[in-house]
């Protein structure tokens, strides 16, 4: 199209060969009839189709630039906008803080010499804070009550409540009666209390977890103390809970094994009653 349009507009603005400006000149001065047929002569048929081959060319050329200009504009625009979007995106990553480092079970209490971090299983998972907190909970509470069974297991031969003297000392004990009711009892006083003043919500500190106030702690043993006393004794009550679910687990399969009770266990054969 441009070169079209060029074509024409030059063709458009040159003189006809078959129209010399002397013979114009000359018949203008015989008057106006003579100058009308110069005129004729000089603007030909190829003179009107090169002006307007000109004319069409140099309109189909300012519509393509018309066209063109706005979608070179938009393709020029997108780059500039992504780049500014990503030079914005790098600006905010790098004004915002450090994420924090993911949750380290080998970091939390209970990770004492010379075992350190035992975990042989891989129960407990780098990241995992909440499947740790789930596992801490029942630990912490299962070595309490392995610590209470474990001590009971050699002093229930010794010891029994009104009531209970014909029961048998050992694991059998809460297969007879009144040793099933006590049995039902217990687990209905650990039921209730499980559910209601010692429980752990999701939201509690897992330095906390076991930590029921006043209620938990009648002797008030880590009130007032450091930081270091309070892990010192954490680790203590961990490690014992620990050693209490071993002990106790041997205990009952010892007397699954061999029908001796705890204290049978220890050689004593004669129980002091009390």
């Amino acid at each position: 199209a441009a070169g079209i349009a060029l074509y024409g507009g030059c063709q458009a603005f040159v003189p006809s060969a078959r129209a010399p400006t002397e013979n114009a000149q000359f018949s203008a001065l015989r008057g106006s009839g003579a100058v009308r047929e110069q005129l004729a002569a000089t603007v030909g048929p190829s003179s009107l189709t090169s002006g307007l081959v000109g004319m069409l060319g140099a309109g189909a050329v300012g519509a393509a630039l018309a066209v063109g200009k706005p979608g070179r504009s938009r393709a020029m625009a997108v780059p500039c906008y992504a780049t500014a979007v990503t030079g914005a995106a790098k600006a905010s990553e790098a004004d915002a803080p450090p994420a924090p480092p993911p949750f380290d079970p080998s970091k939390q209490l209970g990770v004492t010499a010379p075992m350190g971090f035992f975990d042989p299983a891989g129960f407990c998972k780098v990241g995992d804070e909440k499947g740790f907190r789930k596992l801490r909970i029942a630990e912490m509470k299962h070595g309490r009550v392995a610590m209470l069974a474990s001590v009971g297991a050699v002093i229930q031969p010794m010891i029994q409540l009104p009531g209970f003297e014909k029961v048998p000392k050992g694991l059998s004990a809460f297969l007879y009666p009144p040793g099933t009711y006590g049995f039902v009892s217990l687990v209905l006083v650990c039921g209730a209390a499980e559910l209601g003043a010692f429980s752990d919500g999701p939201n509690k500190d897992l330095d906390s977890i076991g930590d029921y106030g006043a209620k938990g702690n009648p002797l008030q043993l880590t009130v007032g103390a450091t930081r270091e006393e309070f892990e010192t004794m954490r680790n203590r009550e961990l490690n014992n809970g620990r050693a209490a679910m071993i002990a106790t687990l041997g205990i009952i399969v010892a007397e699954l094994a061999t029908g001796k009770n705890g204290l049978e266990q220890l050689g004593y054969i004669q129980f002091p009653q009390f």
